[in-house]
């Protein structure tokens, strides 16, 4: 069973960097909500993603 659960779905198909990338930004912005993320620190990364 597991050998055609592998042929079916080939592991260099899986978007691998878009999940890391989306669950990274969800945390980020739950982080937000919850107000464990300072306003100093998103103006300090405004800063350098600005250069």
């Amino acid at each position: 069973m597991l050998d055609t659960l592998r042929r079916t779905v080939p592991i260099s198909a899986l978007p691998i960097d878009g999940l890391i990338a989306a669950g990274t930004g969800l945390a980020f912005f739950w982080l937000l909500s919850q107000g464990y993320i300072r306003p100093l620190a998103i103006y300090l990364l405004e800063l350098y993603l600005s250069v």
